[in-house]
């Protein structure tokens, strides 16, 4: 697998079983609610994030018409000290996306998770994927990355990839951790999945 090192930087199965019921089909003419109803997207890859897959305006118009299933609200974020606004994409009271902003604030930027329920294309999950099981091609490029304050590591396909996975080395690892390439192989695939983020395409 090629590693390239630059410095810096759920799907919720529901079975419904009708124990000793017997199942009527529906009238004719009439929608088969089990079928119709819409289901949140939780699906975050390459082609965008919960439905969304255009640089958006930062508005809660915009992103609620894009994801309807969500509660959307504005919420006050920062990075390295910076304050901006950012927008939560919630389901059941708990956030799934998150909604970054470009430099001057007017579009969408990047749609991160940390969410348990939210998957990856290959149906990986926040906390519970390992490195190793990362398809090779879609994480060609790896830069070293602080996680939750620890030591861990983001991965595309390219260095402007669409689709990054984030991960944090296994807790005790006290080796090298920048750049990437200095990471001790074996604990490369005990890494945890703890990010995942898809960067919209400019405007």
């Amino acid at each position: 697998m090629k590693r390239i090192f630059l410095a810096g930087a759920v799907a919720l199965g529901l079975a419904l079983a009708a124990c000793g019921q017997q199942q009527q089909a529906p009238a004719q003419g009439e929608e088969n609610p089990t079928t119709s109803a819409p289901t949140l997207n939780v699906n975050i890859g390459p082609e965008g994030a919960a439905g969304i897959n255009t640089a958006l305006s930062m508005d809660l118009e915009s992103v609620r018409a894009a994801a309807p299933l969500y509660d959307v609200a504005l919420v006050e974020d920062q990075v390295e000290g910076q304050p901006f606004t950012a927008i939560t994409l919630s389901s059941g009271g708990q956030e799934v996306f998150r909604a970054l902003p470009t430099a001057d604030g007017r579009h969408i930027h990047a749609i991160v998770t940390r969410s348990t329920r939210a998957k990856s294309p290959t149906q990986e999950g926040v906390g519970a994927a390992r490195f190793a099981v990362a398809p090779p091609e879609q994480v060609e490029f790896c830069l070293s990355e602080f996680v939750e304050g620890a030591a861990g590591f983001a991965c595309s396909t390219a260095e402007d990839g669409t689709f990054w996975r984030v991960y944090k080395l296994p807790d005790g690892y006290d080796g090298p951790s920048d750049p990437f390439d200095a990471i001790d192989p074996d604990v490369l695939h005990d890494a945890t999945l703890s990010e995942m983020r898809w960067i919209a395409p400019r405007v």
